[in-house]
């Protein structure tokens, strides 16, 4: 399956950082990931961190999956903000999600501390705006309800806009805290080799065929026909992970983006921090530790995720409306040149957020369906939940993200 399209930023900047042997034997373990990407590595992260014996598969090179498209955007704005979230699972559980979010950036934070190498990270502010006069009440409630449960935020008025940035804002909402970015590839790699010296055990090139469920678990066989005894399997697999459940979850669009040349300055742009309009689908931008600058959006609905193509006559115009939205913002930052443009598969759940834990079909697996823009946000939560529940510790939070919700 063809999870990626063009020239890829971060796999470019960091050709391959380490390679693993392919599986050559039987082995058994306590739980074995499919999916060698950010999810994967998260979830083995946490997993090896508590000491349980844990393998990881991936059938191609490791983080070379969706990861390698990733704009790592890191917000605690989730796609539907929490007017919008609330409608669907409460107001309870929509600030519970945003809560969680932000608290996973700063997990992320302390976890890049601990592996030696910034891979990219770096903390920001955020700018959730629109250009529409007949949605400046809906950013005022939206504000409301988020300054009133302690988000760090600050309402932006058409005039305060003017002061801050180059293109036209009727309303916006700028938070100080709860945003981030980082290099996802980097990441995933030193978060692999952080795991290995705990004890994970790592097979790229390998491609898992049948999972057979066994009276004490599960066993895995590889196309190369060795097998892998777990006493549990974790899905990780990204946005491949529906070829392991039979159950229409997510629907799934090509995102499309640019990268420049990196920048001298950012005339027009407030604090270099990540933008996101409220288009449908939205615009988003951000910059990257050696000044460019990243811009995404121009979505296409692609059906079934089997269905994915890139039709290059296309996709040239997908990057040329965003280029063109790119100037028209910045009309102030001169030297703006396009070295890197891709496009990727992306799915989203009805409710925006990701299916995490058990399935009443599947016994003896773990599921970690990161699903949506916070898919990196969404699989640090997912890390811990299910390092939590293998170790038998109850965490309400599972609930919010639970199959059949």
């Amino acid at each position: 399956m063809k999870l990626t399209s063009g020239d890829m930023l971060w796999t470019n900047l960091d050709p391959v950082l380490n390679k693993y042997d392919y599986l050559s034997e039987n082995i058994t373990c306590d739980i074995a990931i499919i999916g060698g990407g950010i999810s994967g590595s998260l979830c083995a992260y946490y997993l090896c961190q508590a000491g349980i014996d844990t393998v990881m598969v991936d059938k191609n090179i490791i983080g070379y999956g969706s990861t390698s498209a990733s704009t790592s955007i890191l917000q605690y704005e989730i796609d539907s903000d929490i007017t919008g979230l609330k409608k669907s699972i409460g107001e309870e559980n929509a600030i519970k999600a945003f809560k969680l979010c932000e608290k996973s950036v700063y997990e992320i934070k302390d976890i890049v501390n601990s592996l030696g190498d910034d891979c990219g990270f770096l903390i920001n502010e955020c700018f959730y705006y629109t250009d529409r006069e007949s949605k400046i009440k809906d950013f005022e409630d939206e504000f409301n309800i988020r300054k009133s449960n302690g988000f760090d935020v600050e309402f932006i008025d058409e005039h305060k806009a003017k002061e801050m940035f180059s293109f036209p804002v009727k309303a916006g909402i700028y938070s100080k805290s709860g945003s981030a970015q980082i290099n996802p590839y980097k990441f995933t790699h030193k978060l692999i080799s952080k795991s290995v010296q705990r004890g994970l055990r790592v097979y790229e090139n390998t491609e898992v065929i049948n999972i057979e469920n066994i009276s004490d678990g599960v066993v895995l066989l590889t196309r190369n026909g060795f097998e892998i005894k777990a006493s549990k399997v974790l899905i990780a697999a990204g946005y491949e992970s529906v070829d392991f459940l039979n159950e229409n979850i997510s629907k799934f669009y090509r995102t499309f983006t640019l990268v420049t040349k990196p920048i001298n300055r950012f005339n027009g742009w407030h604090n270099k921090c990540i933008i996101r309009d409220d288009k449908d689908p939205y615009t988003y931008l951000r910059t990257t530790s050696d000044n460019r600058i990243i811009i995404g959006g121009q979505d296409e609905k692609v059906g079934m995720i089997n269905n994915f193509i890139s039709n290059l006559s296309s996709d040239e115009k997908k990057y040329e409306k965003l280029f063109d939205k790119l100037k028209d913002m910045f009309p102030y930052i001169n030297d703006i040149e396009i070295e890197y443009k891709f496009n990727g598969l992306f799915g989203i759940t009805d409710d925006g957020l990701p299916y995490i834990g058990v399935h009443k079909d599947f016994p003896n697996y773990y599921f970690s369906l990161n699903y949506g823009s916070n898919g990196i946000l969404y699989a640090t939560i997912s890390g811990r939940l299910i390092t939590d529940l293998h170790l038998g510790k109850f965490n309400k939070d599972l609930d919010l993200f639970r199959f059949g919700r």
